[in-house]
């Protein structure tokens, strides 16, 4: 624990080693000692999101259930996603890999139902049946 003078550790809750109390250092002051519950734990680190992950998922949601609309409806309003549910899925998946693997089934779910229902196309889907 720093002196009073300001030097010192930042701004949070420390432990007073000759008497275990908990006492606020708001950066610059120590502050009066606090009553903090014994269940009181310090607040976790969140992790980052993967949005690359998400899109690619309901995009490839989205093209998978459209594009076997035949008439040619089914190419208007699922080729487009479906190409993007593959790209998004590709980011999806490196970005996983940068944060720990955050979104990393969802991306390959997302690429995986973007990539069936874009080579259906070329199988006849979407188109007069």
């Amino acid at each position: 624990m720093a002196d009073e003078t300001g030097d010192g550790p930042a701004a949070g809750w420390y432990t007073e080693p000759g008497t275990g109390r908990q006492r606020w250092w708001n950066g610059s002051v120590w502050g009066s000692y606090q009553a903090v519950p014994s269940d009181w734990k310090p607040p976790r680190e969140t992790v980052p999101g993967n949005g690359f992950a998400i899109a690619a998922l309901v995009l490839g949601i989205w093209g998978f259930l459209t594009t076997w609309i035949p008439l040619f409806i089914g190419l208007i309003l699922g080729a487009v996603p479906d190409l993007l549910a593959i790209i998004f899925g590709i980011l999806g998946i490196v970005r996983a890999h940068r944060i720990g693997g955050a979104g990393l089934g969802v991306a390959i779910a997302g690429l995986v139902l973007g990539a069936l229902a874009f080579v259906s196309i070329f199988f006849g889907a979407g188109t007069i049946w």
